[in-house]
């Protein structure tokens, strides 16, 4: 996976789009993404790096809670102008 910036930044970006989407649909692409990030943060954990370490632990149980509550949500089948 290539991100674009630090893990840690592209944590918090997904967890504030994930808040701010919550109970509307989004894409499946989209939560493919957020499941790839979190195997990626997991994986990439900088373990010489104890302060950062422990925040993008934090922001992947927060963005693992997020998904855990979108199992009933409504998802968007297509993206906009691909029909």
């Amino acid at each position: 996976m290539k991100l674009h910036g630090s893990v840690e930044d592209n944590l918090t970006a997904a967890v504030r789009s994930a808040r701010r989407l919550r109970g509307q649909p989004i894409y499946p692409e989209t939560l493919g993404y957020w499941g790839e990030l979190l195997d990626h943060a997991r994986r990439d954990r900088p373990s010489e790096y104890p302060g950062e370490n422990q925040l993008v632990g934090r922001l992947i149980i927060e963005l693992e809670s997020e998904l855990a509550g979108r199992a009933d949500e409504p998802r968007l089948c297509a993206k906009p102008g691909l029909d």
